[in-house]
């Protein structure tokens, strides 16, 4: 896949906007604090709440945190500031839940940290597998089946944000060229893993 255009050095230094996915329905609205979870909207998807807490991609060297999140001012998925921190998307799907898409988003960069480790996901592979832990020391396995680099207007919510199907991991990041206008890069790269155990 073609590597992240950038028109010079602080293009690619440059944060990308948040994920510009957002979930096909909207759920209740975020809890007061950030990162403070709504439970009530996660029991109306019948899915169990066992929040993810660490990724690991030892082909693409990733290893890094996972926080939860929900969305932000405009209605779309809230990310962390730092691309060396990951985002779980935590009205939708837990990594034990039986059904449904656990949906974990970063910035590809930052203008004070420069690229983090989601920048490398435009090199995954069919195969290359994703351990995610969560916060009860459980590891969940999962096996890369499908990476796409997509518009950012054409990403197919309904398919990302799902809360039915088999259970599934979703790993997503901004990429593509650098658009100076509108501060961010035009493309997400999606990454869709099979869960192994």
């Amino acid at each position: 896949m073609a590597a992240l255009a950038a028109a010079g050095l602080v293009a690619v230094a440059a944060a990308c906007s948040p994920v510009t996915v957002e979930p096909a329905s909207s759920p209740p609205a975020p809890a007061s604090q950030p990162n403070e979870l709504n439970t009530d909207s996660l029991s109306l998807l019948n899915q169990s709440f066992t929040a993810p807490v660490r990724l690991s991609m030892p082909d693409l060297s990733i290893d890094m945190p996972v926080e939860p999140h929900g969305l932000d001012e405009i209605g779309e998925m809230s990310l962390p500031f730092s691309p060396f921190t990951a985002g779980w998307y935590a009205y939708g799907s837990a990594p034990d839940s039986v059904q449904g898409s656990t949906v974990i988003a970063a910035h590809v960069d930052s203008l004070a940290e420069g690229k983090g480790p989601f920048s490398r996901l435009r090199e995954a592979a069919v195969g290359m597998q994703v351990t995610v832990i969560d916060d009860s020391g459980v590891e969940h396995v999962y096996r890369v089946t499908e990476v796409e680099r997509i518009a950012k207007a054409e990403v197919p919510l309904n398919r990302v944000f799902t809360g039915v199907g088999e259970p599934h991991l979703v790993l997503v990041t901004c990429g593509g060229e650098w658009n100076a206008q509108a501060s961010s890069y035009r493309d997400n790269y999606i990454v869709t893993a099979e869960k192994v155990t």
